[in-house]
This record gives C-alpha cells, structure tokens and sequence, in this order.
C-alpha cells in the first residue's frame, strides 16, 4: 500500500482493518499503549502492541491466540486476526472463559479425537481449544468421521450455530440424527496407490467408461501419455470399458456412481486427488466431466479441457461458463463446435488457451466377445492396402448386401439412432438416391443400437412410419450395432454422414482412414471443415441437411468406381496427416506442460505472493477461498484467461471483468509494458512485477486504507443522488462515522421523494440542500447539470458523488452489495473514509481523483466510440487506451479542478438518452470511463480507497 511506505503491505491492511473495526478506540488504545496524541495507533498495534499482549478492541480478549495462531504458520496481530475469521463469518469466541468452556464440550465429543488432531499441531498445549479456535475454522479433522469445512460448506444452514458454539457440537447433537453427513463421499471412494517412480502424475477424468466416442479416446489418449507420465483414470460413472481404463492407467480411481455432482463434493473430491497424486496437469475429456475439472481448476491446478460437445445442445449451459472459466487450455474439435461456444458464452472467442484441434484416430479396446469368437480387430484392416488381410470369419459381421446383389453398392451410416445423427436425413437420402437412378444398385444401411418404434416415442416411432412411407423395399435396412464394425467397414462403399452438431466421430476418421469416401453435410460436422480444406476432397460436403444435394453426389461416386478409388488414396493420406493421434497428445501435453510450467512460482516469489494478495478481491464472494498457498496460481489462471489482450489485438473492447489480486495494481496494464516476458513469454504479471522489485509505473497507484477520524481543513461537499429515497438513513449514518461534514447536496426526480430526503435530511448534522431535477441522465445529469453551479464555483476543494444505486432490473442482491461496497469504501461504515479520503487529498497535492479499490477490472465495453467523440470535446488529443481503471459505478472523491473538463462538456437535459436505458453503450458509461481522463487532462493523478475485507 503505497500511501504507508515504511511498512510492508501485511501491516498497513491490519492496522486498516483495526481502524475500521467498531471494537477499537483510538483514543483508548493510545492510552493503554501511552502513545503520543499525533501516534497512529493501529499501525502502534500492528507492529508492536500485540508482542507486548496489548488487548485492542473493547471487550474482546485476542492476546492469549498468539501461540495458536504461529501453530498453523500465521505470525500476526491477534488482534487483526480475529477480525479477520470474523469478517469470514468464523468468529472466534469473545473471551478466553467462553473459548475454554466451549473446549470442555468439544473435548467429550464423539467425533473429537484427540489423538488424530494432534498429527494436525502436534505441539499445541490443549488440542481441544486449538480447535474451538482455529482449528474447525482452518478447516482441520478433529477426527476420521468429521470434515468441519465440507459440514459448513455442505449445510450453510448450520452457520447461525456459530457465535456461541461449534461444528462439531451440532453434528453430534442435531445433525447425526437429521441424516446429515459428518464426511464427503469422496472419502469413501478407492483411490489406487500410484506406483513409485519419477515420471510426474498425470489425471485424466472421463464422464464414463461406455463404448462410446469420447471415452475411448479418452483410453487412446492414456495409453499415449503412459510411457511418459503415470497416468490416474478417473471415471465419474462405470460402464463396458472399466477394466480397459484400469489395465491402461499407472492407477485408478473408482468410478463415482452416486456421488452428487455439486460443488461441495466435487471440491472435497479434486482436494482428495490433489493430495493423494500431485498431478502436473488435468485432462478433462468432455464438457460432462466439468464439475470437477472446474473444482480442480479453482485450486490452481492446470486443466485442458477437451470440449466435443455443441453449446447448442450442452445443458445447463452454466456448465459452459465454469469449464471455460477454470480451464487453462480448451481443445475444440472442430471450427464449427468452437463457434457454437462462442455464441453461447461471451467473451471465449478472445479467451486465451483457445485450440481448434481434430482428435487423432482412436483404436478400439478389444471386444471381449470377438476376443472369444476368434474376429479380427479394426486395427487389421488398416494395415497398408498391399498387404494380404485375413478374411473375417463367418458369423461375425453381417453381410449387408442381400443374396444376387453381390455386386450393390453400400452406403454406410453408423452411431446411435438419435436426432444428432440424422438419421432421418440418411433415409431421405436414400429416397431421393433411389428416385434419381432408379437403375442403380445402390444398398443403404444404417448400423446401430437405439431404434426402438415400440417403445422410443421421441424419434425411433416417427423414423420408422418414415421408412414404411418411404418404400425404399431392400434398398435399405436398419441394423443393430455389432463388435465387428471392421467387417462392417470391408463390406462399405460410401459412408454418409448424415449427422448435425456432431463434433468429429470416429466412424468418419475410420472410414477416411480406410479410403471409404465420406459424404456429409456442411457445418453439421466438424469432419466437412477436413475435407473442405483440401481441393481433392472438398466435393464430399454438401450443403447443410440437403439430401438432394447428397443424393446426385452418392449416384455419382456409386457408377465411377475409378473415381473412388482416386478419392480414397487422397482420404488415407488426409487422414494420417489431420487425425494423427501421436501427434494430436503431445499437442494436448504441450498445453498441460506449458500451463504448468506458467503456474510454476519459486517459493520466495510465492511467499512474498501470498502476502500481497487480497482474499477479498481475488475471490468473488460466492467462492470458497482455497488455502493462501494456492492464491497466486489461482490469480494466474484468472488473469490469464480473461485479460483481454486478444480482444484488443481483434478490434473488440474485452466483454468479462477479470478481478484483480492486488489492490492498486493493474495486471494487464504491466503485462502490456512488459510484454516481451508477459505476453510473448507467458509469465505471469503479477509474479513478474514482484520478482522485478515492484518497479512503479501507470500499472500502480497508492491505495489509501482507513485512518483516523479526524475534521478536513478542505471545503468538502458531497453530491449524492436518490432514485430510491429509502436508502437515504444508511448513507447518513455512514457520514455520521466521520469527523469531517461536507456539505451534501442531495437531488431526486420528484416533489415527493424531495421530501421524503428533507425529512431524512435532519438528522445529518451538517449543512444539507434538497434539489428535484428531470428525470434524465440518472445520478450523472444530476451531478454534471442538475448541480454544474456547484462543481463550477470556487466554493469547494473536493468534491464527492455517490448515488442510491440499485439494479432491480438485473440482480437485486448484486446491486444491493455493490452499493453498500461504494459506500463503504467512500464514505463509511467499517471507517472513516471521507476523513481518509479528505487527508489523502491534503497530503497530495497532485492528486485528483480517489475511487473505491473494485476487486473487477473493466474496460470500454460498448461505449469506446461514445467516449472518443466526448474525449475530442473535451481537448483530449491523445488516443484513448486500450486499459484502464475508473470509478466503476460513477462514485467517487475529485479534486474541483479535475472535473471542469467534464463541466465544459456543457451537457444540458436533452444530451442525456431516455428512460428505460440499454445496459451498456450511452453517454452515461462513457462519462463513467472518461472521468480519469478528464482528472487527468487537468494535470491530476488517481488513487485507490480501500477498506479490508470488502468485496462485492
């Protein structure tokens, strides 16, 4: 925190901490410790009071948690630390009679052993008050049969237990019998021992082991990396290819049948992985295997995410946006399946670790059943056409030409019979085929399991009474699935693909590899963007589900044998070339190595990481903070990702806040400056900045924690505007928390709400103004035209805005944390931070601008082009960065001068849009993002407010 330089980060946030706690008085403390009036007295604590066991904060005794505290490696102010668990809603008791009294309790609990706690802190001299104050809060196992953070994350009902007793006490009391679980399931789940070795552990998680596309390459994909890595099978549900993944895997995780799929259990389950493997990185095969890549992505674990499903079809779709927030690398299969994301979740396009990548040709696990009929495999008949093959033996595939038309010619369509496959079309196909060259000996067969008119009511009734309709007589058949699918294919002419948002299937890469032309339609597969790229076989895509279309070309390739021929040479050499598996793992490898070796960090930077970053920016406040080890990679990931440099290089504003780690320090701004090790070099910008010294630059400003009340010599006024007149007694009791009374000029849209704030009014014991304006420009025309008499006279030094916000039309509940994080940091509450606000301008005479410190940083978003005409207006001549930081909400303290360029801008009633306004892309949000620019056209910096421990 630069506005405290003699003493490191860790200190200034505790002593800020302390002054905004109620608890503590400054004047007592000075006269506890026998400070000097002018000392600062938290900094005095923070630094020195607590080693001489000083007690802080009235009615509360902190000095005998010291030696517990340094058991689990945090040396810190007691004190602060209290207030710290207390902000995380994990308060500590109040007294030591009350914390030893509920020791005695947990001591006799029957899920407290003592014996077991002690591997935790060993040294402790009474494990039972360790726990009562620490130890449940940390997150520590009094036993085998209790996980006190899976038990409050589980059931956040049991937190009103809290103040007065513990965790563990309601499960033994209440929640054993209510059927609640004391443990994740996770514990109760077989993890294999992974074999010794040197080779670093690899995960790969599978949403099942089925004899279906994705796990079986998944299987492929295993059997690449094990020579190379020890390789852990997960399987969040069993299926036929169980034994397989176990055989192929160094070691396995039993697979997950039952378990719920929601956070909590899926957390305790990627912590148990952690723990147990230490894997470099993650290979999360499917979009369905999100629940817990996403959870092991949050603990800073490097995950690739292998993504073939459509968005179109992919539900709830909020699994999209927490695979593709928490993987480091996102593998796509294909153009077209990469675009149906990027539709769906705004801003991936410009995220980084964005791959388009064709799967390699998967191999088949063996099939038992033709292991014992003595069938050979599908790897046989893709051995170089020269070579002499083994005929199948009889009995195994079906023949699927009938007895005389030996000589037909096959179209093969293969998979489940399902809408994506278009099987429909398959069979119009055939239709129009047989219509156009009733002469030819054509036989369309389609190969699977799932066509059930007597009992699928959803597809298989409707695609038979088509068939029926259809008359296509022997000319087609429908067939079940069968383990010989080589025999299949040395009986096919023609494969139609007839599917539609089908990623990249295998039977298409097995057809294509053994020469047999693959027909399918264009943007239904990501199979047509291979074949399209290539001049030889670009004819094979037909336009989208035109059956027609795929009709004339099957009668075409059906009488030219020559031609086929010639088309399959140029399908075997494409297909070695785009779906070569060797070459498609290490591709995948080389994300995962990359990503890991970007989260590397070396402990001295990691500790010095740990201690800078802020919780409470970092996480948003529906996350579960992960220990303080993990922060750093955590803070690396998300930015990362979400930086928006892509976008920028594209042309685009970025669309996503990426959320800061360190108050006053803009990541992407560094990045940018350093590019060469940032962005070309991959480092991480934070790390880089720390490693580089801290080196100050536009990246960095001071940041300003609470101070003490203390009356400005400063003329403050205050302009606050009130669509809401209701939230008018919380803002006066926050400018009561302060010594300074600016004058406040408050505006509204109506007579009566003007009275309604009058009446609210007489209990500020400053000089307060009630004016009604137009309901135009919201609390921006208010402050720039309703009250341009104000700003424009040399009444006042500084000048404050805030409004009543409130955003009922989008999330109450966010709107409502918003405001009261303005407000805080602004004006008060948890500090004085108008007083603050007022000394910081006093010690500053360059500075402008003070804005709350906001955990998100954002961009131009729609309105750049609104603001670059309001720039040019305003004389700002030079180009308007790509990156910035700016009173995110329009709140904020500024210096008169800093906002005359604003003034001139001259804005009357009618520049302002309309009522109901868009969400993004007016004035008002250019105005909002112009407000740095304007203080600083006026020679004027910005700095940062900060109260800990808020967020929004």
């Amino acid at each position: 925190m630069l506005d405290r330089p003699d003493f490191d980060e860790s200190a200034a946030v505790g002593a800020g901490l302390l002054t905004a706690s109620l608890a503590f008085s400054t004047g007592a403390y000075r006269e506890l410790a026998g400070l000097a009036p002018e000392a600062d007295a938290a900094l005095h604590y923070v630094t020195e009071g607590w080693r001489q066991e000083l007690e802080p904060l009235s009615g509360i005794e902190t000095a005998y948690l010291a030696p517990y505290l340094a058991s689990i490696g945090l040396d810190m102010a007691p004190a602060v630390a209290w207030l710290y668990f207390d902000a995380l809603g994990l308060t500590m008791p109040a007294t030591r009679e009350a914390a030893e009294r509920l020791a005695r309790a947990v001591a006799t609990s029957a899920s407290f052993d003592e014996a077991h706690y002690r591997k935790w802190v060993p040294d402790v001299p009474d494990a039972a008050l360790h726990y009562v104050l620490l130890g449940e809060a940390v997150g520590l196992r009094p036993s085998e049969n209790f996980d006190p953070a899976y038990y409050r994350e589980n059931y956040p009902d049991v937190t009103a237990f809290l103040p007065h007793s513990r965790l563990i006490k309601h499960y033994d009391d209440f929640g054993r019998m209510e059927g609640r679980r004391g443990r994740p399931h996770a514990d109760d789940i077989r993890f294999e021992p992974l074999p010794e070795g040197r080779r670093p552990a690899v995960l790969m998680i599978c949403h099942e082991a089925s004899r279906t596309g994705a796990p079986i390459l998944g299987w492929n994909i295993i059997r690449q990396l094990e020579p190379k890595y020890r390789v852990v099978s997960v399987l969040l549900h069993g299926g036929d290819l169980e034994e397989e993944f176990r055989a192929a895997a160094a070691a396995s995780v039993a697979p997950l049948n039952g378990v719920a799929r929601n956070p909590v259990e899926m957390r305790s389950m990627a912590k148990r992985l952690l723990n147990e493997y230490r894997p470099l990185y993650v290979i999360a095969n499917s979009i369905e295997t999100q629940p817990l890549a996403a959870e092991l992505g949050r603990l800073g674990v490097p995950v690739v995410a292998l993504v073939h499903e459509f968005a179109t079809y992919s539900r709830p779709h909020s699994k999209l946006e927490e695979m593709f927030g928490w993987a480091s690398e996102v593998v796509f299969p294909a153009r077209v399946v990469a675009q149906s994301s990027f539709e769906m979740v705004t801003g991936l396009e410009d995220r980084s670790g964005i791959h388009i990548l064709p799967q390699g040709r998967s191999e088949l696990p063996p099939s038992r059943a033709l292991e014992d009929a003595g069938s050979e495999s599908l790897d046989a008949i893709f051995a170089p056409l020269s070579a002499p093959v083994r005929q199948p033996s009889v009995g195994r595939a079906p023949d699927l030409r009938l007895p005389g038309q030996e000589d037909a010619i096959v179209v093969l369509g293969a998979g489940w019979v399902q809408l994506r496959k278009g099987v429909e079309a398959f069979v119009e196909t055939a239709v129009v085929a047989r219509r156009l060259r009733p002469d030819l000996k054509l036989r369309f067969v389609w190969v699977g399991d799932g066509f059930d008119p007597r009992h699928d009511l959803t597809y298989s009734v409707y695609l038979d009474d088509q068939i029926r309709r259809s008359d296509l007589g022997d000319s087609f058949a429908m067939m079940p699935a069968v383990d010989d699918i080589a025999g299949i294919y040395r009986q096919t002419d023609i494969f139609l693909l007839s599917s539609r948002l089908d990623p990249q299937p295998n039977v298409a890469i097995d057809a294509m590899s053994l020469g047999i032309p693959v027909v399918c339609f264009a943007g239904g597969v990501g199979t047509a963007e291979v074949l399209a790229e290539e001049a030889a076989t670009r004819e094979l895509v037909v336009p989208h589900l035109d059956a027609a279309a795929a009709a004339q070309l099957i009668c075409r390739l059906a009488e030219d044998r020559a031609g086929r021929e010639r088309l399959g040479e140029e399908l075997v050499r494409l297909a070695a070339r785009a779906f070569d598996m060797e070459a498609y793992v290490a591709h995948i490898d080389g994300f995962g190595r990359r990503a890991a070796e970007r989260l590397a960090i070396g402990e001295e930077v990691l500790n010095e990481a740990m201690a800078v970053i802020d919780p409470f920016l970092l996480f948003t406040v529906h996350e579960s903070w992960t220990p303080p080890h993990d922060w750093p990679r955590i803070a690396a990931i998300k930015w990362r990702l979400w930086n928006g440099v892509a976008a920028t290089e594209h042309g685009r504003s970025p669309m996503r806040p990426v959320r800061r780690a360190v108050a006053g320090f803009h990541p992407t701004l560094y990045a940018l400056a350093r590019r060469a090790a940032c962005l070309d070099g991959d480092r991480d910008p934070l790390v880089h900045w720390l490693e580089s010294g801290r080196p100050q630059g536009p990246w960095s400003r001071p940041v300003h924690l609470p101070r003490r009340r203390r009356e400005s010599g400063l003329r403050l006024a205050l302009h606050a505007h009130f669509h809401y007149p209701e939230l008018a007694d919380d803002l006066i009791d926050r400018l009561r928390a302060n010594a300074s009374r600016p004058d406040l000029f408050v505006t509204t849209d109506s007579a009566l709400k003007a009275e309604m704030l009058a009446t609210a009014l007489a209990r500020y014991p400053g000089r307060s103004e009630v004016r009604t304006v137009p309901n135009a420009g919201r609390d921006v025309g208010a402050f720039l035209t309703g009250l341009a008499d104000v700003i424009g006279a040399d009444t006042y030094d500084v000048i404050g805005h805030v409004h009543a916000k409130r955003s009922l039309a989008v999330d109450a509940q966010l709107g409502e944390r918003w405001r009261s994080f303005l407000w805080t940091n602004l004006i008060g509450g948890r500090g004085a931070m108008i007083d603050t606000a007022a000394l910081a301008f006093e010690e500053d005479p360059g500075l402008g601008l003070l804005i709350a410190e906001d955990p998100n940083v954002i961009g131009w978003n729609a309105n750049r082009e609104v603001a670059q005409e309001l720039a040019r207006r305003m004389g700002i001549e030079e180009p308007l960065p790509d990156f910035f930081d700016f009173p995110l909400g329009t709140m904020f303290w500024a210096r008169r001068e800093g906002l005359r360029p604003l003034l001139d801008l001259d804005l009357s009633w009618q520049d302002y849009p309309p009522e109901p306004l868009p969400g993004d892309g007016t004035v008002l949000h250019a105005l909002e993002r112009l407000i740095p620019f304007a203080v600083g056209k006026a020679g004027l910096g910005m700095a940062g407010l900060r109260v800990p421990g808020t967020s929004w």
